[in-house]
C-alpha cells in the first residue's frame, strides 16, 4: 500500500501555529512511506513538535507508513521525558501501518530503545534501526522484524 492509498484519520486537534524555535525539518514522499528528517536542539518541546508535524503530513498525504530520522543534538533526553512525549504521541502513532525510526549519534545509546518500547507498549508498530536504508526496506515491505 502506497502513501495516498489509504486515508488516514487524525485523532488529534489541529496544529498549534507555528513558534520559531531551533528546528529544521524536512518531509520527502516515496512511494512507499514518508521520510521525515528533523535537525535541531534535542529538547522535549522538539521531539514532540517533530513528531505532531510528521503525523499530520502523514495523513495530509493519506500515506500509512513513516520514516522519523532524527539528527538532534545536545544531551539525551531523560527517562521521564521521553516517556512524556511518546505517552502523548501514542495514539496517533498507533493509526499509522509502520513507523521506522534512525537516532543519529546519541550519548546514551539506551534511549531510543528505551522509547521503542515505550511506544510499542502503547500499541504503535515502530522499529528502531541503525540505519536509514534497513528503514526503508522494512517499510517497503521487504523485511519483516
Amino acid at each position: 500500500m502506497g502513501c495516498g492509498a489509504s486515508p488516514l484519520r487524525s485523532t488529534a486537534p489541529p496544529p498549534e501555529p507555528r513558534v520559531p524555535v531551533s528546528l529544521q525539518l524536512t518531509i520527502e514522499e516515496r512511494p512507499a512511506y514518508l521520510h521525515a528528517r528533523v535537525v535541531g536542539e534535542r529538547t522535549p518541546e522538539n521531539a514532540l513538535r517533530f513528531l505532531k508535524e510528521a503525523y499530520a503530513a502523514c495523513v495530509e498525504r493519506g500515506c500509512p507508513n513513516l520514516l522519523l530520522e532524527l539528527g538532534l543534538s545536545g544531551p539525551s533526553l531523560d527517562t521521564g521525558s521521553i516517556y512524556g512525549v511518546i505517552s502523548e504521541r501514542a495514539p496517533d502513532g498507533a493509526t499509522l501501518r509502520r513507523i521506522a525510526y534512525v537516532q543519529d549519534e546519541i550519548d546514551d545509546p539506551a534511549m531510543p530503545y528505551f522509547a521503542e518500547t515505550v511506544a510499542r507498549n502503547r500499541g504503535v508498530n515502530v522499529r528502531l534501526f541503525q540505519t536509514v536504508e534497513a528503514a526503508a526496506r522494512w517499510l517497503e515491505g521487504e523485511e519483516e522484524i
